[in-house]
């Protein structure tokens, strides 16, 4: 792994990080008016609404920094995307960011947990972008261009 493979590893947890934190905040808005309306069916579109938000936030992520085709798989596509990232990130951050912060509390864990899980957040991020779609270079250009 070279220097600017790390960085961009780094670049996407931080971005990822960002994004999420932003339309996070507008999601529970939507999920408390949806969960008001109607408990169990607000509840269901809550929860798809945040596995879309994690699935379009990595895959522009993957398209900028990785040049990963998304595969054009649709709304089920970017669904499941969410999905495997939501569940494989909240197991990451139990393990990595709030284990530690448990048993050791203070400023120096949060920023060791901090660089080390944003880093895992990029390589992660990349992985599930490579395992919903294809790197763009990996296409035959004899395909692309033939009439």
């Amino acid at each position: 792994m070279n220097w600017s493979t790390f960085i961009k590893y780094f670049f996407h947890g931080i971005l990822f990080s960002l994004f999420f934190l932003i339309l996070e905040l507008m999601w529970a808005f939507a999920f408390a008016l949806l969960f008001s309306l109607g408990f169990f069916i607000g509840l269901i579109i809550g929860i798809a609404l945040l596995f879309l938000i994690v699935g379009l936030i990595n895959m522009g992520l993957g398209v900028y920094l990785w040049d990963i085709d998304s595969g054009g798989k649709g709304l089920i596509g970017l669904f499941f995307h969410g999905g495997t990232l939501f569940v494989i990130l909240l197991f990451v951050d139990v393990m990595i960011s709030f284990l530690p912060n448990q048993v050791f509390p203070g400023t120096a864990t949060l920023v060791v947990t901090f660089v080390v899980r944003t880093f895992l957040y990029g390589i992660i991020g990349e992985k599930v972008c490579l395992l919903f779609g294809q790197k763009m270079s990996t296409v035959d250009s004899t395909q692309v261009f033939s009439e």
